[in-house]
């Protein structure tokens, strides 16, 4: 029985075998066209979606100083950001709470994919058992391109810095001593602290080349009689 004949005879059978294979091969072209469309829309979402993040890092260099980095880590914008933080932090080299810093204050209508606010926190060279208690949250609402909304609260723990080797940074050291130096400058600019001046005059001056030569002619005379006792030792 050749191939032809083999078909005319379960042609009903072939038929069905291929509907089926057909109907297989049209399911696997659909599931992998929904796939395909699936990671496209997750791509063109991730593509625009913001994703505000806050941490707290060392400053290059200096292990001691503690900034506070927020920043728009993901592809797209954000708008309308506000902050709030709980409890309220306050150090010497902040110039105020920073819940009243200007944009944290106020929010933001707009942040910019990879835009970053970069705030000094503290020296943790200073007080530094305090300090590892003095953690707070910051919170963070903000939407999308297309009103999506999201909402993270990030925690700032000082902790995270324990175990880790801590000095005054040179430049630290440097804008001090500055400091200092522009403060003894307006002390005597202001007459607040007075300059002291040695006044020589011809006269003291006269004085003291007496006193050194009479102390001269002195030792001299020691010297010469000193000698003079050796040779009639010896004599």
């Amino acid at each position: 029985m050749d191939t032809l004949e083999f078909l005319n005879l379960n042609s009903g059978a072939v038929t069905a075998i291929s509907t089926v294979v057909l109907t297989l091969v049209t399911l696997v072209y659909v599931l992998l066209t929904r796939s395909i469309s699936k990671e496209t829309e997750m791509m063109r979402k991730a593509q625009t979606e913001p994703n505000i993040s806050a941490t707290s890092q060392s400053e290059e260099g200096y292990a001691s100083l503690i900034d506070l980095v927020i920043k728009n880590i993901g592809l797209g914008p954000a708008y309308n950001v506000k902050f709030e933080v709980n409890p309220d932090f306050e150090d010497r080299l902040l110039i105020c709470k920073l819940s009243e810093i200007g944009f944290i204050k106020n929010g933001l209508q707009y942040f910019a994919p990879n835009q970053e606010f970069q705030i000094l926190l503290t020296n943790m060279a200073e007080n530094y058992q305090e300090k590892l208690k003095k953690a707070f949250e910051i919170k963070v609402t903000y939407e999308s391109n297309i009103h999506k909304p999201y909402n993270n609260t990030y925690v700032i723990d000082f902790s995270q810095q324990s175990g880790l080797s801590f000095g005054e940074p040179p430049l630290y050291k440097i804008a001090k001593n500055i400091e200092q130096i522009q403060q003894d400058i307006n002390h005597i600019s202001t007459g607040f602290t007075k300059l002291k001046i040695i006044r020589y005059t011809k006269e003291d001056i006269d004085e003291e080349n007496n006193q050194f030569l009479e102390q001269f002619k002195q030792q001299e005379a020691e010297r010469d009689n000193t000698k003079q006792a050796e040779n009639e030792r010896r004599g």
